[in-house]
């Protein structure tokens, strides 16, 4: 039943004793006119969670403007940025679905909160809505200078039936660069948490569906510890070359088959964790690395023998390397 099917549930229970109490208390005090009152309650009771349920049951018509065609089309992704000043606001109704016309370039600029947007989605074209997927609210982080931030909802409809996250990604470095020049701006407060963007150390970017690294983020120079953890990089991203004085790199779980050469020269490195990925060896070029110390390499897809040979050599080399 899930969380809010018990939370309905006692909602609906707490509205039933109230009405029960009421009435309790209206017979008990023989309050004039009681039936009348009791009908009038039970009649706004009805009323007002009709309405909610007509409220609740409406969502988002997605149309691109050109012809007004509807979104059905094979590989089309759109994404909605929220929260932009001096553009227009989303229609809102609230009993019928919002029709939302995205522009010819996908790409969508409302100065509307995203509170906004209604997540239930509704497809014109019988069949569209089972390669339909799209994100909730998610906030995009820009890096850089001063690290504009935004707001946004990607959808896309594929046969994979899979949100586009390259398209994201792509589309996020626009945004941002926009914001950078100030061809836009919206009402996220800009910045880093911890000084400015040459004091950061550190950056964790978990769960975020990254295909790549940020573009922004390549400028943190003073960069010492990145985690990459649980996204869809795929393949090490050579980026990370970009930060002279990285020690630790956490890039667990991202589907990644294969370390590169060119690992090497990351040559500050010291702890370095590829547990989780796909990977079914360990190439000899870390042992070249003079200062790393720690390697997590568990549940990835390894030979038993070689992995122990493997093990046994950076141990050697004064290397802890954490397999179980």
């Amino acid at each position: 039943m899930g969380f809010w099917g018990i939370g309905a549930i006692l909602w609906l229970f707490g509205i039933y004793s109230i009405l029960v109490l009421t009435s309790f208390f209206l017979k008990k005090f023989k309050v004039k006119y009681r039936q009348i009152i009791e009908w009038t309650l039970i009649f706004v009771y009805v009323l007002s969670h009709t309405l909610y349920h007509l409220n609740w049951d409406v969502g988002s018509e997605i149309y691109f403007t050109n012809e007004n065609e509807p979104f059905v089309g094979k590989n089309q992704s759109f994404i909605i940025v929220f929260g932009i000043e001096n553009q227009p606001k989303l229609e809102s109704n609230y009993f019928t679905n919002n029709k939302i016309l995205i522009p010819k370039n996908g790409i969508l600029l409302t100065s509307s909160k995203k509170e906004t947007f209604k997540h239930r989605y509704s497809f014109p074209v019988v069949g569209s809505g089972e390669k339909f997927s799209a994100t909730y609210f998610e906030q995009y982080n820009c890096y850089g200078e001063k690290n504009y931030k935004f707001n946004y909802v990607v959808g896309t409809i594929s046969d994979l039936g899979e949100v586009d996250y390259r398209y994201r990604d792509s589309i996020g470095d626009l945004i941002c660069e926009k914001l950078k020049n100030e061809d836009f701006k919206n009402n996220l407060k800009v910045g880093y948490e911890n000084g400015n963007y040459l004091d950061q150390k550190e950056v964790l970017i978990n769960y975020q569906n990254l295909t790549k690294l940020p573009n922004g983020l390549l400028k943190l120079r003073n960069l010492e510890y990145l985690n990459v953890h649980s996204n869809k990089l795929k393949v090490f991203p050579k980026s990370v070359l970009e930060f002279p004085k990285l020690k630790r790199l956490t890039i667990g779980y991202n589907e990644i088959k294969t370390i590169p050469e060119w690992i090497g020269g990351i040559k500050n490195l010291e702890s370095l964790a590829v547990n989780g990925n796909d990977l079914t060896s360990i190439p000899d070029t870390l042992l070249t690395l003079p200062k790393l110390n720690y390697l997590l390499i568990r549940e990835n897809d390894f030979n038993e023998w070689e992995i122990k040979e493997t093990i046994e050599k950076f141990e050697q080399k004064g290397v802890k390397v954490q397999y179980e």
